[in-house]
């Protein structure tokens, strides 16, 4: 297929065209949501069957060693701790597990982590601190 451009004709054309087919699939939909109400009328008091799949609970996913390194540094300060604190103390901590890489290696890994944990999994909570944006606190 030859790589050309299109004319402004043609454009309009297909936009049209495309319209046409979202209004043809839109009517289908509506038909077919009035069928399934029928047939759910049909089946009384029989269980009502979803339209969607059942949701599939997923199994957590373990933590990481960086994980539970930071996670450990929160609980062992007592209090919301900055992301500040958690770079030092973390750094420190991999130095002596001896999974520690070059400075900026580590900070992006640890930022990836408190993001996996605060937002994903829900492990962490930031919590507004005093001049310096957020803290990261254990969920409870």
């Amino acid at each position: 297929m030859e790589n050309r451009e299109l004319s402004r004709e043609e454009i309009i054309g297909l936009i049209a065209e495309f319209k046409s087919e979202v209004r043809k699939n839109l009517t289908k939909i509506d038909i077919f949501n009035e069928k399934i109400e029928e047939f759910t009328k049909l089946l009384g008091d029989a269980p009502a069957v979803s339209a969607s799949m059942p949701e599939k609970k997923r199994k957590p996913y373990p933590l990481s060693d960086w994980d539970k390194i930071i996670i450990n540094t929160i609980k062992d300060n007592g209090k919301p701790t900055t992301s500040k604190e958690i770079y030092d103390a973390a750094m420190q901590k991999a130095e002596e597990q001896g999974i520690a890489m070059d400075e900026a290696k580590m900070k992006s890994k640890i930022n990836q982590c408190l993001v996996k944990l605060s937002n994903r999994r829900g492990d962490l909570r930031k919590v507004k601190y005093q001049g310096r944006g957020f803290a990261y606190s254990i969920a409870y």
